[in-house]
């Protein structure tokens, strides 16, 4: 498609240069045909026309400068008002009019944007070189030596007790380095920064025009090393605010609450809300802790809106907080379906939220799913039937931790605190089987900071049963399951009644919100859990009464392992217009059964997988692996203890239809593992001198195609090295094809990003 569009310009553009009307015309006026930059070292032309607007179209155009003006005039000339838009994206760009304003602007914007960044020597020369009209323009830089800072910087404020708060911060927190390039920006960063840190010391009042910095040349008169003049107060061009080095410190505050109404709220929460605020009566004035204390009431989520407005009518501080509830009740109800093969398969979700049930900040949750869907049998996958799913949970959560004092006091300041604890019930109903999943959960959460986010659960208890019917599709899967276990995978134990209890603790860092919108950023992801802790204090590992709960005869499996996982994502931007960007993830984690009554094996669940449309996507979903391992069917997932993964990926913009259509090129690599412990097959096992060769590296390219709302994914993938042939036949890449065999290509369709 992209070289019948080059094909169709080429000819266009030879029918126009053929044709008289065009060889005749001549440009009316000066045009810049191109402009180019020289000289430049240390600062890139990338850099320079991002930041400087009369480069921003300094690029070489596709078609030549008089076929883009002779076709922008007979556009201009078809449309009374001249404003008629290019119907092809080529168009869109003509070359800039050039005139000597604009030659000096530009000029006198270059000298600009290097004294700004640290040049302060810098010239700037142009040269022209015009034919019928056309002007080459050629921007000659010499930048000169760059100044850095040295952080000699003197400092004079009136206040000597404020004198001491700035020159700790200048000391400990200042934004400015020694020998960092001098940046006039980083310059009123600095003095943002500065205000800042004095508003969270007491300094209610103070703000960034209170402070003036000046390079100082007394030191240095070449300003080659740049010392800074610090002066509190240097007003200018304000009305001089007189309590700005004035401390103030909190008091009381006082809270308005209306119901959703607007009419004064019934047994209004105010001594749990004083507990939301992370500053109290004498406390110096902070903005992060009260900006936090407003967000702790935000997220409670009893209200609609959160104001705040302070009373500095008195010595202190007298925060008033006006607050408008939210309506108690929530009810939310959605009817889908799906169809698989043909098969409409119906499903209705329900949700009720009911606030202040307890107290004046609790909300309990409650949802129910029911599900009548179509799906392939396990057996026979060409086979369709509907299969029935229910789903209940229910929670009630407080914005406190309730934790002891002691421990709440360790953690320091924080916000966004939330005790949780619910039950969930699960219900599956297939020919083949019957299965019940109990859970009993309770957790914390709390937030650090805006980027930091904690979770750590006490309790989380599962008491799964499978049930089976008395047909033959229910004896084959029986049968099934035993087949998969003498090939040594674990799925059966997912089946059998089985008690796993554990506690977790959980770390994430993001800088960004995943979505489909390209820009720069990091996520960290961190875990740790223990199962089956309490069961060490046990003389046989076993709760009795489980036993005795479920009491069907089938002996129940109770599980001990440790399990941790990480999980790293970095996003950059690239290019002079950051539109393209390359995306990076390491994935990685190590799961260890120490429970020999059950094999060494882990619940099915706590197994890590890999491949898929958002893993190593050359392979078949959960399919790779483990270790160099040669399944002898696609149908039968692939479990490890031991999993390592990454991929990296090239996104970019490609043409609207519709939407945005982008591309991608990836490359994908990765496997898992089995522990020593437990498992026979040296094939799956893994060993540290020799992993490095059972890594499996998979590549390819990929559409989507984002409407904003949603995109939609369409990844084509092939193997470049398979861990599971023999030594000398891993490198597959070469026998690539869209049909069955040794390499056939991957499609994977999804919905947003894979990662």
């Amino acid at each position: 498609m992209k070289n019948q569009s080059i094909i169709g310009f080429i000819v266009l553009s030879f029918g126009l240069i053929s044709c008289g009307q065009y060889q005749s015309f001549k440009i009316p006026s000066p045009i810049i045909n191109q402009i180019d930059l020289v000289g430049n070292q240390q600062i890139s032309k990338a850099e320079l026309r991002t930041n400087i607007l009369g480069l921003k179209n300094s690029y070489r155009r596709l078609l030549p400068a008089k076929l883009y003006t002779y076709l922008g005039i007979k556009r201009k000339r078809k449309d009374s008002l001249e404003i008629k838009p290019s119907f092809i994206q080529f168009f869109k760009s003509p070359n800039p009019d050039f005139s000597a304003i604009w030659l000096t602007t530009n000029t006198a914007q270059i000298q600009r944007y290097y004294r700004e960044n640290g040049f302060l020597n810098a010239k700037i020369e142009s040269k022209l070189d015009t034919n019928n009209n056309l002007v080459n323009v050629i921007f000659a830089i010499d930048e000169g030596e760059a100044s850095y800072f040295t952080k000699q910087d003197s400092v004079s404020v009136d206040n000597p007790i404020l004198a001491e708060h700035v020159n700790s911060y200048l000391k400990e927190n200042s934004i400015i380095r020694p020998m960092g390039r001098l940046q006039l920006s980083l310059i009123n960063k600095e003095k943002e920064q500065l205000s800042h840190h004095l508003r969270n010391e007491g300094y209610y009042y103070f703000s960034p025009d209170a402070v003036g910095i000046r390079l100082n040349d007394f030191k240095d008169s070449s300003l080659q090393r740049i010392s800074l003049y610090y002066k509190i107060p240097e007003f200018k061009n304000y009305s001089t605010i007189t309590n700005y080095d004035r401390l103030y410190r909190i008091g009381l505050p006082n809270f308005s609450i209306s119901d959703p109404y607007g009419n004064p709220a019934e047994r209004p929460p105010l001594k749990s809300l004083a507990k939301l605020i992370n500053l109290h009566e004498d406390d110096l004035y902070s903005v992060d802790l009260f900006n936090q204390s407003l967000k702790n009431i935000y997220l409670t989520d009893q209200f609609k809106t959160v104001s705040i407005r302070f009373d500095t009518t008195k010595t202190r501080l007298f925060p008033k907080i006006e607050l408008f509830q939210n309506e108690k009740y929530n009810f939310s109800s959605e009817l889908g379906g799906s169809v698989f093969r043909g098969i409409p398969g119906p499903f209705l979700t329900n949700s009720l939220k009911i606030r202040r049930l307890f107290s004046g900040l609790d909300y309990f949750d409650f949802s129910t799913r029911i599900g009548y869907e179509a799906q392939s049998g396990f057996i026979n996958t060409t086979e369709t039937r509907n299969n029935l799913e229910l789903n209940l949970s229910a929670s009630i959560n407080f914005p406190f931790l309730h934790l002891p004092k002691v421990i709440v006091g360790k953690l320091g300041s924080y916000y966004g605190a939330k005790t949780s604890v619910g039950v969930g019930f699960d219900f599956i109903n297939r020919p083949e089987y019957q299965r019940t999943n109990l859970n009993l959960f309770q957790r914390y959460s709390w937030q650090k900071s805006e980027n930091s986010f904690f979770t750590f659960s006490l309790i989380d208890l599962n008491l799964l049963n499978t049930l089976y019917p008395e047909t033959s599709t229910s004896d084959s899967f029986k049968a099934y399951l035993e087949e998969l276990k003498v090939k040594g995978n674990n799925l059966y134990r997912s089946f059998n009644p089985s008690f796993v209890s554990s506690l977790s603790f959980q770390y994430v860092y993001r800088d960004l919100l995943p979505s489909n919108e390209l820009k720069s950023g990091k996520i960290l992801q961190l875990g740790l859990e223990s199962g089956g802790t309490t069961l060490n204090f046990l003389p046989n590992y076993k709760f009795n009464f489980v036993t005795d709960l479920l009491n069907n005869g089938q002996e129940i499996q109770f599980y001990r392992f440790l399990r941790i996982n990480f999980d790293f994502r970095k996003y950059k931007m690239l290019g002079s217009n950051q539109k393209s960007q390359i995306a990076f993830k390491l994935i990685g984690g190590v799961a260890y059964s120490y429970g020999q009554e059950n094999d060494f094996q882990l619940p099915y669940e706590k197994n890590f997988f890999i491949g898929g449309p958002s893993s190593v996507r050359a392979w078949k979903p959960r399919r790779l692996g483990p270790g160099a391992y040669v399944s002898a069917s696609n149908l039968v997932e692939q479990p490890g203890s031991i999993l390592l993964e990454s991929s990296i990926e090239y996104r970019f913009k490609l043409f609207q239809l519709f939407g945005q259509m982008n591309g991608a090129f990836f490359i994908d690599a990765g496997n898992v593992w089995n522990m020593t412990q437990g498992n026979t097959d040296p094939t799956t096992q893994f060993q540290l001198s020799d992993f490095y060769n059972q890594i499996a590296v998979g590549t390819g390219f990929g559409l989507r195609w984002d409407f904003n709302f949603f995109l939609l994914r369409l990844d084509l993938a092939t193997k470049v090295i398979n861990p599971a042939n023999p030594v000398n036949q891993k490198w597959v890449l070469p026998q690539t094809s869209f049909e069955a065999g040794q390499n056939p290509i991957e499609f994977n369709i999804g919905i947003g990003y894979p990662f």
